[in-house]
């Protein structure tokens, strides 16, 4: 096994208290030992922040060869004046069925913030990207594994946020990054071509107003290809979400923004909304929803403390952001009610103790009427509820662990707007 190294600026270190973990599994164990035997006893295993490897211990098949691979991430004292911290990254191999470490590196940054391991060229090789940090920068930098015998440095730069998806459908994985320059946010792909060269895309500026990002999502468009939505912070309690396109042209390809006509240069506005509306594929079809609210109807008037918030889920289709759904959302409670297309601008909402209650609309809120019923409780609220003749028709919709989803139907009513259970059913979106 070959590894190729990258590693860029100094960044702070920490001290901590090297002692030998607990409780290693035994497969763990010997890899430590053999650690120890090579690097000495003053370490102190360090833990991936995010990601799909939150272990100090890496175990995979990364070259392809029989035997697995161990990486492990650790710190220690006693480096050398050529380091850049205490914080350091090892390679192990199998021989002769032992543990043997064959390279050790110093890394930049006081963190491991998160590890990718994942196939980036046309020839399958797996490479193994380490994202480390401290408070002020964080730095990307990949281990490439091949058959040579040299070792090529493959640097990724300062990042803000990072991910390695198939973005543009060709079965082979690209890296997307967004950096934070004194000019704003930038988003850009980096990929290996035939010849295993780390190739960057064009950079792509972000919305001047963006600051950290929330999250990346993947969604499919009705080409199948995949469209990237950004949300991205303006202030502290306010997001914004940009929709970024992939483009090919001849053997280049890159991000750019997504082209919505069904509005002008104000786009960003209409997606600016509270921090917790995070966009989300809401309903599981693999297209992504971005929520932005409005009022129920009757609320339009009365003291923003005062008004329920009616939320309307958009989806990119054609070149434009469409309303795909209306309708109650509890961030609290962990659900959305989609309001059945029979009931817009027909119905509206009250809050009654713990339920929400939907309501044929009438100017005179005494004069309207009562449709459907929504309560989450736990099972001893659910049996309570049920020796009270008011809510003897609650029926259970989903449950979480003790959490119950309720809903009611009004006894003795009949009217075109009252939905079937399996209407309500269908209408009801868990959302985690």
């Amino acid at each position: 096994m070959v590894v190729g190294v990258l590693s860029s600026c100094s960044l702070v270190s920490t001290t901590e208290t090297y002692l030998k973990p607990p409780k290693l599994n035994e497969e763990h164990e010997k890899i430590y030992n053999a650690l120890i035997d090579a690097e000495g006893s003053r370490i102190s295993l360090r833990y991936p922040k995010a990601g799909s490897y939150l272990s100090a211990f890496v175990v995979s098949n990364i070259d392809n060869e029989p035997s697995d691979e161990a990486i492990v991430f650790y710190d220690k004292t006693n480096f050398s004046g050529n380091d850049t911290s205490t914080l350091r990254i090892n390679f192990l191999d199998q021989q002769d069925g032992k543990w043997k470490s064959i390279y050790d590196l110093s890394l930049s940054g006081s963190e491991i913030e998160r590890v990718f391991i994942s196939e980036l060229g046309n020839d399958k090789i797996k490479s193994v990207i380490v994202c480390t940090g401290n408070q002020t920068e964080k730095n990307a930098c990949m281990f490439f594994y091949d058959n040579t015998i040299s070792i090529e440095p493959q640097p990724l730069g300062t990042y803000s946020h990072i991910d390695v998806c198939d973005v543009n459908n060709d079965e082979i994985n690209e890296i997307i990054m967004v950096c934070s320059t004194p000019a704003g946010n930038t988003a850009n792909l980096k990929w290996l071509d035939e010849q295993q060269t780390l190739v960057s895309g064009r950079e792509l500026k972000l919305n001047e107003s963006s600051t950290e990002i929330s999250q990346f999502l993947y969604g499919k468009n009705r080409n199948n290809k995949t469209d990237v939505y950004i949300d991205s912070y303006i202030n502290t309690n306010t997001i914004i979400t940009e929709i970024l396109s992939v483009v090919t042209e001849n053997d280049e390809f890159y991000l750019k923004k997504a082209t919505i006509s069904n509005y002008d240069d104000t786009s960003i506005k209409r997606t600016t909304r509270r921090a917790s509306l995070i966009s989300r594929d809401v309903d599981g079809d693999g297209k992504i929803e971005i929520p932005i609210n409005t009022v129920f109807k009757g609320y339009e008037e009365k003291p923003e403390t005062e008004q329920i918030p009616m939320t309307n889920w958009y989806v990119y289709e054609d070149d434009m952001l469409i309303r795909k759904y209306s309708g109650y959302y509890s961030i609290t409670d962990g659900y959305a009610f989609m309001l059945p297309s029979k009931w817009y601008d027909n119905v509206t909402v009250k809050l009654e103790n713990d339920d929400v209650i939907f309501c044929k609309y009438d100017e005179l809120a005494e004069n309207q009427t009562e449709l459907l019923r929504l309560c989450v409780t736990d099972s001893t609220g659910a049996a309570q509820l049920k020796k009270e003749k008011k809510y003897s028709r609650y029926e259970q919709l989903y449950s979480s662990g003790d959490t119950l989803y309720l809903a009611c139907i009004p006894n003795g009513k009949i009217d075109p707007l009252i939905p079937a259970i399996s209407e309500i059913q269908f209408c009801f979106k868990l959302i985690s």
